[in-house]
């Protein structure tokens, strides 16, 4: 009996060691995917609340019991299960899911599953972003989507490329894109005021690193929503954040890049240019040159202003998060020397993103960049002071340097040389911009959002001519700040209605404010060269001092219904009211309908093993431009001293008011349809679209007896049409571990048509009309000169 107690005892308690073991086993590993170890990655139990993230390392060390289910899960990642066996080890490899990756896109105020969508809206993210090499970041979305043209307007560094989203929508209101940076709409006005006034990019300030997507909204359903500013398209750029249970991890990035001056045209030398002018005297003549007064000595021009680029940067950045609170800290340091001489770029940035849930109805965040840059500038080419506009000019016989190996003046054409070498043109720029935001969870559908942007911008630009191009030289020293600040208020109801319906609806208010104060003044005759200040002038010619001030406020809305995944409907509108416009027209009315059917989703595809997505779309909307300045609706005076009344200070009327101004509307109508096959390898979008503009802005010639030493003032006066098409295909050719390989193309066939014009209307305040006769009927671009044989 003793014998039988002690062998039940024994098994009990190796029954009872067992069962302990199972209870505490470790289970350890290392998580990879296609790059090395992967942090942050979730590693959870299944059905339990025992979970873990990988380290930097890629490494975790969860307990789990013999045969339950650890499941690891990654943004962008397949999710991976297993079941616990014998082993304590559990290596994992994870594989990207392109599907999920490009499951969200960001539109205005808001996230929409792209599947569900009926806006047009093309998506370009970090990994198409980080390494290009580009001189803007709106190069990076050259050749990406359909219905996007980049074209840089020259080859100063800082300038802004011309971004145009299906074609020009204006002749003198502004064809450039709205910029969202983190929901913060941007200052786009150029506030350089000198001669080397290139259009200023407004988001040349942000580091492309530090970017996680952009988005561009094409149609009126995606841009309706910002209403008066959408007709020309919107660009929103999403900064980097951390995610959620990652460990630090540290991205530290270097960048060298090279420009040179390319298909540069050949230019006659010194004997070719006596050779011809021999030949065809008359220019000669006209200019009273001589021709035995042209040198043989040659100096190449265009060799003299061009040289070879250099760009060279750095950034780091830090991310991370646990799992309430996510985090992004980047900075950044570019130096560049443009191909054009005398033009250069040195600029410092840095960004704070953050987000917390302080409770479980509280979400706070911030987003925080800072730059301060400066910029050694070059005139506008079109310019006789321009580097390359000079260089063509400038007669090849004519040398920058005097025969002592000094500078000196070449005339009408000035000597672009020595205006390099020794005059100043530098812009300094300090900006800020950012936003903090409060989410609150009001009850489960209902979301709160209040927000604050800001961007200001603080810019000195000072220029000294010295007196080899200018008797005396001159000097200007021009400040200016300019701030906007937005405030923002959201209601988002997000509910399932039924089984099968689902309903997203959005209202909100904005508040803007922007106001600008410059400060220029300039003087000029100097006694020396070596005297830079403007208080050193001889003359102090001109003070000059602006105040500005806008408001913009709208109200908007939006509402999504979607039955099934396979019935779409969205409609969205938006009032605002700008003091930009006439007292008669201060407030505007923009909105879009628009609807989808997902026939993928179809009992009788849903099952297909070739077709993964197949919707067709359409929508109709109107929305808005309200790019004109400010104050041009109203009359107003110039104060100053009049040479022909012996310098009498006084006013002199400079516009007339026009309280009926209003903005530009456009209104479009979009139809599409999207394509997916063989698990989304073989993607193929197609969208038509039509647009007209109406109410364009012009200035309006005014007669003789009537204008008071005005010539024009602005109205509203045409219509132009914008029709085309927009093609995408996208292939995945290639999707492994070790390779992958993918091939996109696109196309836009866009034709642009003016369609009625005032028979006053003229092109600038001046009264200068069209060239040639009306455009009416033909495309805005289309060049007409004057004959002249």
């Amino acid at each position: 009996m003793r014998s039988k107690f002690k062998w039940i005892f024994t098994l009990l308690l190796a029954l009872t060691m067992q069962f302990s073991f199972a209870q505490e086993k470790t289970i350890t590993g290392v998580v990879t995917d296609a790059n090395g170890p992967l942090p942050g990655v979730n590693v959870v139990v299944k059905g339990t609340q025992r979970g873990v993230s990988s380290g930097f390392d890629g490494k975790y060390s969860i307990k789990a019991k013999e045969g339950e289910t650890i499941v690891f899960s990654f943004m962008g990642m397949r999710e991976v299960s297993k079941v616990v066996g014998a082993s304590n080890v559990m290596n994992t490899v994870m594989q990207s899911d392109a599907k999920q990756i490009g499951d969200v896109v960001i539109v205005g105020f808001a996230k929409q599953e792209k599947k569900k969508m009926i806006q047009s809206v093309a998506t370009v993210g970090s990994d198409k972003i980080k390494d290009v090499p580009v001189a803007s970041v709106q190069d990076v979305l050259q050749g990406q989507t359909s219905g996007v043209q980049v074209v840089s307007s020259s080859g100063v560094i800082g300038s802004a490329p011309v971004v145009k989203v299906r074609g020009v929508a204006s002749i003198t209101a502004g064809a450039r894109p709205l910029y969202v940076v983190d929901g913060v709409p941007l200052n786009d006005v150029n506030l350089t005021s000198s001669q080397g006034g290139q259009a200023l990019n407004p988001i040349a300030d942000i580091n492309p690193a530090d970017i996680e997507s952009m988005s561009v909204l094409k149609d009126a359903a995606a841009t309706s929503i910002y209403g008066s500013r959408g007709a020309n398209g919107v660009i929103l750029i999403t900064t980097k954040m951390g995610k959620r249970n990652q460990d630090a991890k540290v991205t530290v990035g270097f960048t060298t890049s090279f420009t040179n001056y390319t298909d540069a045209m050949k230019m006659m030398n010194a004997s070719q240019y006596k050779e011809y002018n021999a030949k065809f005297p008359q220019a000669l003549i006209n200019s009273g040159v001589a021709i035995d007064d042209i040198g043989e000595t040659n100096f190449d021009w265009l060799n003299a202003v061009s040289r070879t680029g250099v760009s060279m940067g750095s950034d780091v950045s830090v991310s991370g998060g646990s799992e309430k609170t996510t985090y992004f800290v980047g900075g950044s340091y570019a130096k560049q020397s443009g191909f054009i001489i005398g033009n250069g770029l040195e600029k410092s940035a840095g960004r704070l993103n953050i987000n917390t849930e302080a409770n479980s109805w509280l979400k706070v965040g911030m987003n925080l960049g800072v730059t301060t840059s400066k910029m050694d500038r070059v005139a506008s080419e079109n310019s006789v002071n321009a580097p390359f506009t000079s260089a063509f000019l400038q007669e090849p016989y004519i040398s920058p340097y005097d025969s002592n190996g000094n500078f000196q003046r070449t005339g009408f054409v000035a000597n672009v040389v020595a205006i390099e070498a020794l005059n100043i043109n530098d812009l300094i720029t300090n900006r800020i911009t950012g936003n903090v935001f409060a989410d609150f969870k009001l009850f489960k559908p209902l979301t709160y959002r209040v927000e604050f942007g800001l961007d200001r911008s603080a810019i000195e630009e000072f220029r000294r001519e010295k007196n080899i191009n200018q008797s005396g030289g001159s000097a200007s020293d021009y400040q200016a700040v300019q701030q906007k600040t937005i405030f923002t208020n959201t209601l988002n109801f997000n509910k399932k209605l039924a089984e099968k319906i689902n309903l997203n609806a959005l209202v909100g208010f904005t508040a803007e404010n922007t106001e600008v104060r410059d400060i220029n003044v300039a003087g000029s005759v100097f006694a020396s060269d070596d005297f830079l200040n403007v208080t050193s002038a001889v003359i102090k010619s001109t003070t000059e001092n602006t105040n500005a001030q806008s408001r913009l406020n709208g109200y908007f809305s939006r509402l999504n219904l979607d039955y099934d995944s396979k019935y779409l409907l969205e409609a969205s509108f938006r009032r605002d009211g700008s003091s930009r416009f006439g007292s008669n027209n201060r407030f505007g009315n923009f909105w879009a309908v628009g609807a989808a059917w997902n026939i993928a989703n179809e009992n009788f595809l849903k099952d297909s093993k070739y077709i993964t997505e197949l919707k067709l779309k359409g929508n109709v909307g109107v929305t808005g431009n309200d790019r004109i300045g400010d104050y041009v609706w109203r009359e107003r005076v110039n104060g100053g001293t009049y040479p022909n009344y012996n310098e009498t200070s006084g006013l002199a009327l400079y516009r007339f008011s026009n309280p009926d101004l209003k903005w530009e509307k456009s209104k479009s109508v979009d139809l599409g349809l999207s394509l997916g096959m063989f698990s989304d390898r073989v993607k193929i979008a197609v969208d038509v679209y039509r647009k007209i503009t109406s109410d364009l802005l012009l200035n309006k010639l005014l007669s003789t007896a009537d204008n008071d030493g005005v010539r024009t003032y602005l109205v509203n006066a045409g219509r132009m049409e914008n029709k085309g098409l927009d093609l995408d295909f996208n292939f995945d050719i290639l999707r492994n571990s070790k390779l992958k390989w993918t091939t996109n193309l696109n196309f836009n066939f866009n034709r642009n048509k003016i369609l009625e014009l005032n028979s006053d209307a003229s092109v600038d305040a001046q009264g200068n009309k069209f060239i040639g006769g009306s455009l009416i009927k033909e495309q805005l671009k289309d060049i007409r000169l004057i004959r002249f044989i």
